[in-house]
């Protein structure tokens, strides 16, 4: 849900909008984490083509692209780290979902 959504609901619902409610957006983040979000979306994906398993993150080619989107060289290590957190955190839910829609197994 966006910020303009959740004010709309608010309004309609006639309630006031509280402040730990409201979805914090990418515009909301310091700017070291809108980076760390422009550049993991930039990286190519890592599949294990049989199963399916989500790799994570390829970084290979990772100096070019902070280049390219003119990032700070003092910023690139912490925002690798958050790049490494995002990829962890996506992992785990892409895992999760996965979990659950295995069929269950049922023995006879």
């Amino acid at each position: 849900m966006t910020k303009d959504r959740y004010f709309e609901m608010c309004e309609i619902m006639g309630s006031e909008p509280i402040e730990s409610e409201i979805p914090i957006e990418l515009d909301d983040m310091p700017l070291i984490l809108q980076q760390a979000f422009l550049v993991y979306r930039m990286l190519q994906d890592n599949w294990e083509g049989f199963n399916g398993l989500y790799l994570g993150k390829n970084l290979n080619g990772l100096e070019y692209i902070f280049k390219y989107t003119e990032i700070d060289p003092s910023d690139e290590k912490l925002i690798l780290q958050f790049i490494k957190l995002i990829d962890g955190i996506r992992s785990s839910e892409i895992t999760k979902k996965r979990e659950q829609q295995k069929p269950a197994i049922t023995k006879y």
